[in-house]
């Protein structure tokens, strides 16, 4: 009996936790209400999140009824991570690549944040920014990195430049610290980041593509909330569809724009996505919207996608990195 006990016991828990991970601020009646626990359980369970420091106390409320109650505030400064980007750095004549690095709380907001060039790369280089940030004051509990490729048993198989071909990122850093770290394909990572922070509907499929200035593009398949990763995590190199993998990266908007809608046309006929998020920083979307009004393929279709832009690069990757290092707990976005 008291085992089960303990199961309703860590299920309502959880549930409270979830609810006040989502409301932010809660007296406890509203707890009860919105959860459907009893108000005697409620009354349990808050001693104890406040003596654990998940929530704190507030101020007192008056009800129109009744005695003042307290005010109960989320902690989001209870937990931390990491967020790492590696990206391309607008250059003039060189593609380079940056570090992006920023800690945040569980709400998302940044206590730190930090830009590092990655001119050496290396690993050793890698694990010594990693060592940077351990090395603040702030502690974080995991680490999420974006990363420009695959990576399949730990082992990166497909890369920017297949300049990280074969490193080991986790093995590394697993001998160096015990802080996990949490690695994924960055245009999946923008697909997903898209996707939460525009509150679409889990049970949509949708395909993303990243294509940026003189690179590969990135292609991402999302479906009833999962990543389709395929055989050995390569679903979605773009760079070894027929027509990409012995072409040079586009020159100028004009090639960039007819590679895109052949990838659009690819996907629309194999995947017959809900959707389409699409990233192309270096053609404006009404471009990308009269070529495929234009298409002639595209529109004898049957499917008819919707297509949405990612205009804040930065703020969809941090929705998904902040997805990731969430994996597995009741505080995933």
């Amino acid at each position: 009996m008291s085992k089960n006990k303990n199961l309703i016991r860590d299920k309502n828990l959880a549930v409270l936790k979830s609810f006040l991970f989502t409301k932010g601020t809660a007296l406890k009646a509203e707890m009860a209400k919105e959860t459907g626990i009893s108000v005697v359980t409620i009354n349990t369970l808050v001693k104890e999140l406040v003596e654990k420091k998940i929530i704190l106390e507030g101020d007192l409320v008056q009800l129109p009824l009744g005695r003042p109650a307290i005010c109960y505030h989320f902690n989001y400064d209870q937990q931390h991570f990491l967020l790492l980007s590696i990206q391309e750095k607008k250059a003039a004549i060189h593609r380079t690549l940056e570090i992006v690095g920023k800690i945040v709380n569980l709400a998302g907001e940044i206590k730190y944040e930090k830009n590092i060039d990655f001119t050496e790369i290396s690993l050793d280089f890698f694990l010594d920014t990693l060592n940077h940030f351990v090395q603040l004051d702030i502690a974080f509990t995991k680490i999420g990195l974006s990363f420009p490729g695959k990576i399949y048993h730990g082992v990166v198989l497909s890369s920017w430049e297949s300049l990280f071909d074969q490193w080991e990122f986790e093995k590394a850093w697993a001998k160096q610290s015990t802080i996990p770290l949490l690695i994924q394909n960055d245009a999946h990572l923008l697909t997903v980041g898209t996707s939460i922070q525009q509150k679409l509907s889990k049970t949509e499929t949708i395909v993303g593509i990243f294509y940026p200035e003189n690179s590969m593009p990135g292609i991402t398949i999302y479906a009833n909330g999962s990543l389709i990763e395929g055989g050995h995590n390569l679903a979605g190199e773009a760079k070894f569809l027929p027509h990409l993998i012995d072409s040079p990266t586009p020159e100028n908007p004009k090639e960039l724009t007819t590679n895109l809608l052949e990838i659009l046309a690819i996907y629309n006929a194999v995947i017959a996505p809900d959707r389409f998020v699409i990233s192309a920083d270096s053609v404006t979307e009404t471009t990308i919207q009269q070529a495929v009004e234009q298409s002639v393929i595209l529109d004898k279709q049957i499917n008819q996608p919707q297509l949405l832009f990612v205009d804040d690069f930065q703020t969809a990757l941090t929705y998904g990195l902040r997805w990731l290092v969430t994996t597995d707990s009741i505080y995933q976005l």
